[in-house]
């Protein structure tokens, strides 16, 4: 109790926004560090949104989660169908989640890798960039002959920072594929 009390007087218009969002979500307010737990159904519903605000929202929370040592490996199927998504900050939350679960989510991890595929095509440096990246930092030895064309193409790109990343890329390829 008297954690709320001092979480009332620092945001005084907490218990509004908690009452309007719903128990149980998880409101971060900018100005301090506080999170009440989330519920996974309401993230779900983010992610399955039309809005790329709420997208992001629920993508920020995840993360967050993670960070903070929670387990929100049940959302891999809501977040895989994000990887897709226009937002590039979408994107890159997404990309963060995939590396992470990756390897426990092996099955549904592979119908994320023909989305990195076309990343890789993209006239954007820093998209084709950030798919190499992902593509090599998912640990799946099924996709090793992927990531080896992958890191091939992306060795000859036009732009030195596809490159660099390639050359950093090819560790990660031998460590996937002597395991």
């Amino acid at each position: 109790i008297l954690f709320t009390e001092r979480l009332m007087a620092a945001w005084p218009d907490a218990a509004a926004t908690a009452a309007g969002v719903g128990a149980g979500m998880e409101i971060f307010h900018p100005n301090c560090a506080i999170f009440f737990p989330c519920r996974h159904d309401d993230l779900k519903e983010m992610l399955d949104s039309n809005k790329d605000s709420l997208k992001l929202e629920a993508m920020k929370r995840i993360v967050a989660m993670i960070a903070r040592g929670k387990n929100a490996s049940d959302l891999f199927p809501a977040v895989v169908k994000n990887v897709a998504c226009k937002n590039i900050e979408v994107k890159k939350l997404v990309y963060v989640y995939l590396v992470r679960y990756a390897e426990e989510q092996q099955d549904l991890a592979l119908l994320s890798i023909s989305t990195f595929q076309r990343g890789l095509k993209d006239p954007n440096q820093l998209i084709r960039a950030s798919a190499l990246r992902v593509l090599s930092s998912i640990r799946v030895t099924i996709i090793v002959p992927i990531m080896m064309l992958a890191i091939k193409e992306a060795a000859s790109d036009m732009s030195p920072y596809v490159r660099k990343t390639a050359a950093h890329a090819i560790p990660k390829l031998y460590r996937c594929a002597s395991s």
